[in-house]
């Protein structure tokens, strides 16, 4: 899980950010089955609208795994850091949404805890909170976190799969192509804090 800045809205979204919210929270109070989809603006979805910027502010890495490039292996979406089903009123609150791999939002999908980690927080260092079995693949929380920080780091390695036999799989084989690569631009490769540990 990369650090990164958090990019301005598009000028769509601050234009329609509140009223969306608003729509959506009031579409449930009168069905509170409905099912999410979004709203648009000038004839395009509001996804359309926010996936490019998502996924620029990223460098097109998926905010939790670093996977790279996402959409090679598997499908780009937008992740609601605070799940829409209970916090309705976030839906498209513009620092709740994050650029995503379909494997990091399957594993997560609705659940919540209040102490998961955003990539985007300030406080947010990846040392900080993790360390990596450089042998295995593995990622677990830092030795030299705090109680608390190691508490948090568990809650969102679990929750978005952080650490499958599959994800350090994908970690040693990146670490090779890393090794054999003649040109290493750090951010055309995933898992960048595997491969240049700070």
């Amino acid at each position: 899980m990369r650090r990164f800045e958090r990019a301005i809205p598009p000028a769509a979204w601050t234009m329609n950010e509140a009223k969306w919210n608003q729509q959506w929270v009031a579409l449930l109070k009168t069905n509170a089955s409905a099912t999410f989809s979004w709203y648009s603006h000038a004839g395009e979805t509001a996804r359309n609208i926010a996936l490019p910027h998502l996924r620029e502010q990223t460098g097109e890495h998926c905010s939790f795994c670093d996977g790279f490039p996402v959409d090679s292996v598997s499908m780009d979406t937008i992740e609601h850091f605070c799940p829409k089903s209970a916090f309705p009123h976030l839906a498209y609150t513009w620092d709740n949404l994050y650029y995503c791999c379909d494997r990091c939002q399957s594993h997560k999908g609705e659940k919540w805890d209040d102490g998961l980690i955003a990539p985007d927080a300030q406080d947010y260092s990846f040392w900080r909170y993790f360390e990596f079995d450089f042998t295995t693949g593995a990622i677990r929380p830092s030795t030299t976190a705090s109680e608390p920080e190691k508490h948090r780091a568990e809650i969102t390695i679990s929750m978005y799969g952080l650490d499958t036999d599959k994800r350090r799989r994908f970690r040693r084989l990146e670490l090779k192509k890393w090794s054999s690569s003649a040109e290493r631009h750090l951010d055309d490769f995933a898992y960048r804090n595997y491969l240049q540990p700070a």
